[in-house]
Order: structure tokens, then C-alpha cells, then sequence
């Protein structure tokens, strides 16, 4: 892709500043939302110290120039800023500045100073504790003209890359120290590793996630071992190894069955017969043994009775009692 230069006169540049130098570069943070409502909301809440107008600069990046300085320094000083609730990050424009929230690398933040000590409550001091979290650019109205003396606010230039410390230590003239404590009313989301303001590190495209992926699923294969139709197996008692003779298995062949005879190598396993020695106490009594009962064939000699145990004839004179029990037990004579 061919590109062409061009160098004008500085004049050009300096001239063209002069338009904007009373202007103000606002970063809508954390959310976007449509250039019409929020020109509208900073047209009520700016409008009423001077005329002034707004450009669009990039997604959620708006310019406001102002007609002269003091609206301007207003709007600096009576921050912290903010649009439905979305914090709206304003500092003076100037030549070197970006207007990409992506390349914002530093940002203003407001910040709370409890417990500073009353001689450092002026500019100069001031300045000096907050110069440990970044550059300090202003100071609000009730800070300045120091009606009270709680907490001063300050607005510091913080870095996308600073840990937002929660309390400041300061060594005082007799060599001992005190803690100022350091509150933050909204911390923007910073990226540690892109350095920006423009997105979190949950969220940065630079990070690399992890994702649940299933586990592949493993196929059982034959060995090349067992291509032949051999397989190795090992007896758990003793360490020997047995090569067992398995016929190999060939996709797509197909066995002729004729008249419903199964082929030879193919037939189910004979359950073996237990063969039993007749019993020469036994009878035979309609072709039956004694004891044969559905294919169950049963001893025939007495059950051997135990000491104290009674028997079955007392039992059933014991049911003959009964009307049933006698009936049953005419039968059986």
C-alpha cells in the first residue's frame, strides 16, 4: 500500500491548538452508551457555567470545548463526573494527548486523604502526598478553601499499571510516621498486561483461557500381536504363558448354513452330564424312582434325625387335631 508524506509549518499546528485550548477530553468508562443521551445529560449539567459544545472523538471518547478558561477549570474542579451512573473520566486536552480509550495508559481518579496532618493541608503539601500515587492535577473547592478538614480531595493522574495503595506513609519533621489512609470512590478496570484502562484482565484477548473440552474417547484395537488370531494369556497363579488358538475374524464372510445345521467350529459348548451310580436301595414305581420329582432326582434313604429334634409322624398327629389335618392324614393311609 503506497502512502504519500507531507510536513506543514508549525504555524499550521499552533494555530489549529488555539481552538481547543479550552477544551476537555471525557472517557466514558465501563460502559457504552448512545452519543445523544450523553450529550444531552453533559449539556444540563455543564450549560449552566458557559457555552459550550461536544464532539464525538471515538467509541465512548467525547471533546467539550469551552468558550473560555474559568468554565472550563469549573467543570475540572467540581468532579468527580458521572453519566447514568457510569463515571465519566474528564482531564485538559493537549496536542500530545490520545483520544483512543485503548491507548489510555493513565487516567484521573479522584481520591480521599483522611487524616492528614494539618500542616501539610495546603497546595504544596498536599501535592507531596499525592505525588506517591501518581501526578496530581487539582484540587476540589471545599479542599482548597479548607472547610473541612475530614478528607481532601484531590484528582490524581493514576497509571493503568499502579496497585491503588490504600494507605500512604508519611515521615514527619521529628523523624516519626503516620498513615494516611487513602479511599478511592470508583477504580476503574485496568489490565495489568496490555497496561490500558480499556478492559480487565478477565477480559483481556491477550490471556490465554482454558476451556473444558471432553475427553477423547479411546477405541480398544487388536495388537499387531494378535493379527493372526493368537492371544497371549497370562495365569495369575503361576507366571506361565499360554498361547490359546483363536480363529481369525474376516468382515464380510459369510458362513453357508444348510437344512438348519450349524457348521462345525461354530456350535455352542455341550454342558457336561453328571452321571450317577443307581443306588440299589432305590425303587422303581411307575418307571420313577423313589424321590424323582420333575427331572430332580432325590435320595431315597431316610434323613438321619438329630438328638431332641422331633419328627415328622408327630407333627402331622399334631395337625390331626384339627378337621383338615385328619383328613389329610386318612388319605394318606
Amino acid at each position: 500500500m503506497d502512502s504519500l508524506g507531507q510536513n506543514p509549518p508549525p504555524k499550521v499546528a499552533l494555530n489549529g491548538a488555539k481552538e481547543w485550548e479550552h477544551s476537555i477530553v471525557a472517557f466514558l468508562v465501563g460502559k457504552k452508551l448512545p452519543n445523544r443521551d450523553v450529550l444531552q445529560i453533559l449539556q444540563r449539567k455543564w450549560g449552566q457555567v458557559g457555552r459550550f459544545s461536544i464532539h464525538v472523538a471515538g467509541n465512548g471518547v467525547f471533546l467539550a470545548r469551552f468558550e473560555n478558561r474559568q468554565a472550563r477549570d469549573w467543570v475540572l474542579d467540581n468532579g468527580p463526573w458521572d453519566v447514568w451512573g457510569y463515571h465519566l473520566a474528564i482531564r485538559p486536552w493537549s496536542r500530545d494527548m490520545s483520544l483512543s480509550l485503548g491507548e489510555c495508559k493513565s487516567m484521573p481518579l479522584w481520591v480521599k486523604l483522611k487524616g492528614v496532618p494539618i500542616q501539610f493541608w495546603n497546595k504544596v503539601g498536599l501535592s507531596y502526598i499525592a505525588s506517591v500515587l501518581g501526578k496530581p492535577l487539582h484540587m476540589d473547592v471545599t479542599t482548597m478553601n479548607r472547610h473541612a478538614l475530614m478528607f481532601a480531595r484531590v484528582c490524581i493522574d493514576m497509571s493503568a499499571t499502579s496497585s491503588f495503595p490504600e494507605s500512604v506513609i508519611l515521615e514527619l519533621e521529628d523523624g516519626s510516621t503516620t498513615s494516611i489512609e487513602v479511599e478511592y470512590p470508583w477504580r476503574p478496570a485496568a489490565c495489568a498486561l496490555c497496561k490500558v484502562f480499556d478492559h480487565s484482565n478477565r477480559s483481556c484477548p491477550k490471556v490465554t483461557r482454558r476451556e473444558w473440552m471432553p475427553r477423547p474417547v479411546l477405541m480398544a484395537q487388536r495388537k499387531p500381536e494378535d493379527s493372526e488370531g493368537w492371544i497371549t494369556v497370562k495365569r495369575k497363579d503361576s507366571g506361565a504363558v499360554d498361547d490359546i488358538a483363536s480363529p481369525p475374524v474376516v468382515e464380510g464372510a459369510t458362513v453357508p448354513v444348510t437344512d438348519g445345521a450349524v457348521p462345525e467350529g461354530l456350535q455352542p459348548p455341550k454342558t457336561p452330564v453328571k452321571t450317577t451310580t443307581e443306588d440299589p436301595a432305590t425303587s422303581k414305581e411307575g418307571g420313577k424312582m423313589i424321590g424323582e420329582a420333575e427331572g430332580c432326582i432325590l435320595p431315597s434313604s431316610p434323613r438321619k434325625l438329630l438328638p431332641g429334634s422331633s419328627s415328622g409322624s408327630k407333627k402331622r398327629k399334631k395337625k390331626g387335631h384339627s378337621g383338615q389335618g385328619g383328613a389329610g392324614s386318612r388319605r394318606s393311609r
